[in-house]
């Protein structure tokens, strides 16, 4: 994912890089991305949001929430014990050929992954993320207009 154009109000324009969001997103897409600053309020589940790591920034969907456990088994993600519906994924496996894994959030951490599990580097490779390394949240999709 590049950012491309600066806009005032926080706002930027990015374009998506790589297949780790599809479905729900294509590479070339272009995305209008928010600033999350302090007043942009928490991240919640199923935000799409721009995480930057050592390995440099990411286009990510938020799956755990701080404090949740994830049980990744049989092809299926688990909070806290409870199935997550994902229908973002369009009938993509939630969990795809890996091994079952298990991870525990600590207060102020998120996991996050890409929609197309099989082809996303992810909080599966790099670990949960805070909150400060949460640079900005996917506003709209801008091109191409009709998907």
């Amino acid at each position: 994912m590049k950012g491309l154009i600066d806009m005032p109000a926080r706002f930027s324009l990015y374009k998506v890089e790589g297949q780790s969001m599809t479905p729900a997103l294509g590479q070339g897409d272009y995305l209008l991305v928010r600033a999350c600053g302090t007043s942009a309020g928490q991240p919640r589940r199923g935000h799409i949001v721009v995480v930057t790591v050592a390995e440099g920034s990411h286009l990510k969907r938020i799956v755990g929430l701080p404090g949740e456990r994830l049980t990744f088994t049989e092809g299926t993600l688990l909070i806290d014990g409870d199935r997550l519906s994902e229908p973002y994924l369009r009938g993509l496996p939630p969990y795809l050929g890996l091994e079952a894994s298990e991870y525990s959030l600590a207060a102020g951490e998120y996991f996050v992954m890409g929609d197309n599990r099989g082809r996303s580097t992810d909080s599966r490779h790099f670990g949960p993320v805070t909150r400060s390394t949460i640079e900005s949240t996917v506003v709209c999709r801008v091109w191409p207009p009709l998907r």
